[in-house]
């Protein structure tokens, strides 16, 4: 998800609570969420690669003028397994926006704020056919997207738990997450926290023999998030922080070694405050390899 708001000095973006999503294991039985993480794990010295496509629209009217906002993401992330319970991420992001109020309008280009963060396994309990996992997660958001164009130039704190609970035939994600925003240049993002869910569901083969070699996967996401208020030199923006509640349905197709998908972010509830600008619909699509 890509979050665009307006403050009295320049539009922030901001890209963390679509950069954590989709990092996980590729399995012979198992999907993965499109939109949120996963608890199930790497094993120990497995690489996990991502390159996803989050294209996002903004429009509405203040007075009469339209405005419109459209952004492209390309994210890279890179997981590593570095014990059968810990793992370590890093995202890199490209990203574009195109802004436009009325007659004016402005482009830019560049990296996004990138992201380390590790998840570590605390619970695990194996059943036949079935598994339960338990994993906290924490990490950081770096400064190296251009200041206030496509990046917020602070450096923030992110952390969460994540329960998973999978079978050969489904697999339900769970996630709640905060993030912990500081302040730079004068601008400080609101904090924010999110509560995601993913139900995939086996759709084709029915029956999975010896020689099963891909699998085709229906998903259903959805998503509430609360943001805290923006602060502008100290002042709260009155047009800033709100509420979100999003879903998201979408394919997926899963082989042994990678997994293609694609899904659609829609809102359900859109309950911003003031005149911030309240984004349309978001489309995904990426493709995840093992090695």
């Amino acid at each position: 998800m890509i979050v665009i708001s307006q403050d009295s000095a320049a539009w922030k973006i901001n890209l963390a609570p679509l950069i954590l999503a989709g990092c996980f294991a590729v399995s012979m039985s198992s999907a993965a969420p499109i939109a949120t993480n996963t608890a199930l794990p790497l094993s120990a010295g497995e690489i996990i690669i991502r390159e996803q496509i989050v294209a996002t629209h903004a429009s509405d009217s203040i007075g009469g003028i339209e405005r419109h906002v459209d952004s492209l993401a390309a994210l890279t992330v890179i997981g590593y397994g570095l014990t059968s319970k810990l793992a370590l991420f890093g995202v890199l992001p490209v990203v574009t926006v195109d802004r436009r109020f009325g007659d004016v309008s402005a482009s830019y280009s560049g990296l996004g704020d990138a992201l380390l963060f590790a998840r570590y396994e605390v619970f695990r309990l194996d059943n036949p056919g079935r598994t339960i996992r338990i994993a906290p997660f924490a990490g950081v958001r770096l400064p190296t997207g251009r200041d206030g164009k496509t990046g917020d130039g602070s450096l923030d704190i992110f952390g969460g738990l994540i329960a998973t609970l999978a079978s050969t035939q489904w697999v339900l994600d769970s996630q709640l997450r905060h993030d912990f925003n500081r302040a730079a240049n004068g601008f400080e993002r609101g904090d924010s926290t999110h509560l995601e869910t993913s139900f995939q569901y086996r759709l084709s083969p029915a029956k999975v023999v010896l020689d099963t070699d891909a699998f085709v996967y229906g998903v259903l996401e959805i998503s509430a998030n609360y943001y805290e208020r923006n602060r502008t030199g100290g002042v709260i923006d009155p047009n800033s922080g709100g509420f979100h509640l999003y879903l998201t349905p979408g394919l997926q197709y899963a082989t042994r070694r990678w997994i293609a998908d694609l899904g659609v972010k829609l809102p359900l509830v859109r309950d911003l405050n003031g005149t911030a600008l309240e984004p349309d619909y978001s489309v995904l699509t990426s493709i995840r390899v093992n090695f």
